[in-house]
């Protein structure tokens, strides 16, 4: 894990445009992102290769988020995207070396703080997986601590073990189980 953000870049986070959720705060300020390098699979302890991102990354896929949701309007494609693929109020927590994204759920409503992924090249858009980042960290620790099973965004179960490729940084790798 990383030293905590700067608080000035977690102050700037949303940019003002939404109240970021406290758990989001919380993590960050104990926490910049799980490793240097957001899209390598090693140090990801999150189900589905993902490590935790840092505030920069956050701000960057909160852009991009932005990006998408207005071209996706621009081309008329607002049903197809907007809510299941990006959406200007979704904060990206973390991402996978596939390009899969969990993000902090930010709309109004019942999903408020929801962490939600999304990885469309595997039909999984907008699907809930925890009702928080609290739950989401209670669930792998819970998982790490008894190496027992979570299921992903798509369905498939999952388990944790530690693997060590004798070069002295051991990680978490999380076995899929198809059926």
């Amino acid at each position: 894990m990383m030293p905590p953000a700067d608080p000035a870049q977690i102050d700037a986070l949303a940019a003002g445009t939404f109240r970021v959720h406290e758990d989001v705060l919380v993590w960050l300020s104990i926490h910049d992102g799980s490793q240097r390098d957001p899209v390598s699979a090693a140090g990801a302890f999150v189900p589905s290769d993902f490590p935790l991102l840092g505030v920069s990354a956050m701000v960057q896929g909160l852009t991009g988020m932005i990006e998408e949701v207005e071209r996706a309007v621009a081309d008329g494609d607002e049903e197809f995207i907007v809510g299941l693929e990006a959406h200007e109020l979704w904060l990206p927590v973390a991402r996978n070396h596939t390009g899969g994204e969990l993000v902090v759920d930010h709309r109004p409503g019942g999903n408020y703080g929801a962490v939600l992924e999304v990885d469309p090249s595997i039909g999984v858009v907008g699907a809930k997986r925890w009702d928080s980042l609290s739950h989401m960290f209670g669930s792998v620790l819970g998982a790490l601590q008894n190496t027992s099973v979570l299921v992903t965004g798509s369905g498939v179960k999952t388990a944790p073990r530690i693997e060590d490729s004798g070069d002295g940084l051991p990680h978490v790798v999380w076995d899929l189980y198809f059926g």
